[in-house]
């Protein structure tokens, strides 16, 4: 497993020298299969961009896996090249709520009069769905997926296995525990 840290930044974007070293994007890592080209990413932040740069040019083909849907976890989608081109394929994946589809959702902040175009319009075979709490396979990987808590929305922390290792990711939460464990991932 190859994990490529592409926006580590909370809130909002912070350019300048000061944030080379640990990076002034929002969230957004990038996981690959050893060498090949990246099929999972975690969250949608500005460091989306980044991923552009990982796949030199090339369209973007496998899922966005958001862990809640506030802006610096989202606000990379409408300007990620490489999934706004005509031969990309983007399955994208939010924690399951009420409120209505997962583009329905999306497109309260993507849509006009606040951005031009909703997700759906994006270009290449963009599909948007729901991700329960549980454990899924998706793009090869084994994928866990548990409620952690953060106010403003439901949101998933995800434990990652590519069968040799294993990486968590909890991008935000609140103090407290959920379950047996750190943010409810066991002992």
């Amino acid at each position: 497993m190859k994990i490529h840290l592409c926006g580590v930044r909370g809130s909002t974007p912070a350019p300048g020298p000061e944030f080379v070293r640990h990076g002034g994007n929002t969230s957004c890592v990038a996981i690959a299969r050893d060498d090949a080209d990246p099929t999972l990413l975690l969250d949608a932040g500005t460091g989306l961009a980044r991923v552009c740069r990982l796949l030199g040019g090339r369209p973007f083909r496998g899922t966005i896996l958001l862990g809640h849907l506030h802006w610096d976890h989202t606000q990379g989608l409408p300007f990620f090249r490489s999934g706004d081109q005509d031969d990309a394929v983007v399955r994208l994946l939010l924690p399951d709520q009420e409120g209505g589809s997962a583009e329905e959702l999306l497109a309260r902040a993507m849509s006009p009069p606040h951005f031009p175009i909703r997700p759906s319009q994006l270009r290449g075979n963009w599909s948007f769905g729901h991700v329960q709490e549980g454990d899924h396979e998706i793009e090869g990987f084994s994928v866990h997926a548990r409620e952690i808590p953060h106010k403003g929305g439901r949101t998933f922390g995800y434990r990652v296995d590519d069968g040799a290792h294993t990486m968590a990711y909890l991008s935000d939460h609140s103090p407290g525990s959920m379950g047996d464990g750190p943010a409810g991932f066991g002992p």
